[in-house]
């Protein structure tokens, strides 16, 4: 049985229903699994969804993180892009995003090599969103995911590259989600987007990253991932002497006892010819931030209030929610699952900004807003009904929550 990670609504096939597509994920299947196809269901127009044979997103099986649709080329059909997680079994290998192009009867075809070849291994995705960020009137892309910057694409006519100066700094991550808006009203689109915080054992920056090498260490045909932290100058593996010598035996020649296992450097332990054919990924930024855009889609950083820096941010939502005419900004987030000695994540119970409309919130207290969650959040979204919107709070095996928004 397939997981289900992400859904789009949408109309594929030109009937004037929505349509409904289903991404596939999660690290447990296997890339010769049918259980890691995205699924792709027709409307009758009455309800009624039947399943397209097609093999989504490019004719193979892949862990989807997220799917967005749009109409990028401006030719009056839904396109679609997907973003790949990761290659299972094999986390910390970049992964691809995909253009799909619609031939306005619900048949896609993978376009990536023709209108945006960098989406090749592009990183580990976990969100993208859809936006204007140069002011040119057509969409382009912005791209997070975990150890990884963040990506801006420009559409170039209907094609697609990497822009180089979008963010004046590095922002190497593990960015979690994307929400787009104009918060500083100056009439182009900034974004915010979610990050794994400062509550944590992990510090980083660009002179201390947290790294991790991905390589076959012990050549027995399955990649190991080795993350490092810094004390002081020098880089040290996080695992546990037990944890590393249970995945990697041939350790336990060289480190018989946590004696002369403590306080070796990562160098210490691996030769250099293993650790430069690894691959080496590096995260010097773990704040949640804004992001602000100068009108030409170059953006300046500004990190959220500490308050949103108490633990892991997930899901992002945006919305004028006190009827002032400046946009504010919901946050939710937390992680449970996690090994013993790092600590579970769980000191976020939600997070209501107002925005000032210059850049700027105010973080207003659950008891004030109303909006308080529980459990491990993983979306938010807003559903407008006859009655008024409602917000819908995704948690991670938990029921859904749902807060009505009240007029100002």
């Amino acid at each position: 049985e397939s997981e289900d990670t992400d859904c789009a609504l949408f109309d594929s096939d030109g009937d004037g229903d929505l349509d409904l597509y289903v991404a596939s994920g999660g690290n447990e299947f296997s890339s010769a699994s049918s259980a890691l196809a995205d699924r792709l269901f027709l409307n009758n127009g009455r309800g009624i969804f039947t399943k397209s044979p097609q093999i989504l997103p490019a004719g193979r099986y892949e862990s989807t993180a997220c799917v967005r649709a749009a109409d990028f080329d401006m030719d009056g059909v839904m396109e679609l892009f997907v973003g790949i997680r990761l290659v299972p079994f094999l986390y910390g290998v970049p992964s691809n995003g995909y253009l799909l192009e619609n031939d306005g009867k619900g048949q896609f075809t993978n376009v990536t090599a023709q209108l945006a070849p960098e989406l090749k291994e592009v990183g580990m995705l976990r969100d993208m969103q859809w936006e204007d960020v140069d002011g040119d009137g057509d969409l382009d892309m912005i791209l997070a995911g975990d150890w990884m910057a963040l990506k801006v694409f420009i559409n170039e006519n209907g094609s697609f590259r990497e822009s180089q100066d979008a963010f004046g700094s590095s922002s190497s991550g593990w960015w979690n989600c994307i929400a787009t808006g104009d918060f500083d009203g100056d009439g182009d689109s900034d974004f915010v987007a979610g990050n794994h915080g400062l509550n944590s054992r992990f510090k980083a920056s660009p002179e201390r990253p947290v790294t991790m090498y991905v390589n076959d260490f012990d050549l027995n045909g399955s990649a190991e991932q080795i993350i490092c932290v810094y004390e002081g100058d020098s880089a040290y593996p996080m695992a546990l002497k037990h944890d590393l010598t249970r995945q990697i035996p041939v350790l336990l020649k060289k480190y018989p006892n946590y004696e002369s296992y403590k306080e070796q450097t990562i160098t210490d332990m691996f030769a250099p010819e293993q650790l430069s054919s690894a691959i080496q990924l590096d995260v010097n930024q773990l704040e949640s931030c804004l992001f602000i855009n100068d009108g030409a889609g170059h953006f300046t950083m500004k990190p959220l209030p500490i308050e949103t820096q108490f633990s892991t941010i997930m899901a992002a939502a945006t919305g004028d929610y006190n009827g002032d005419g400046n946009l504010d900004l919901l946050l939710g987030g937390n992680l449970y699952n996690v090994k013993p000695e790092v600590g579970r994540y769980d000191a976020s119970y939600g997070h209501c900004l107002e925005g000032n409309g210059k850049a700027g919130f105010t973080l207003v207290s659950p008891l004030l807003s109303g909006f308080r969650l529980g459990g491990v959040i993983r979306d938010i979204r807003t559903i407008h009904t006859a009655n008024g919107a409602v917000l819908v709070v995704a948690r991670n095996n938990d029921p859904l929550q749902l807060f009505r928004i009240q007029a100002q």
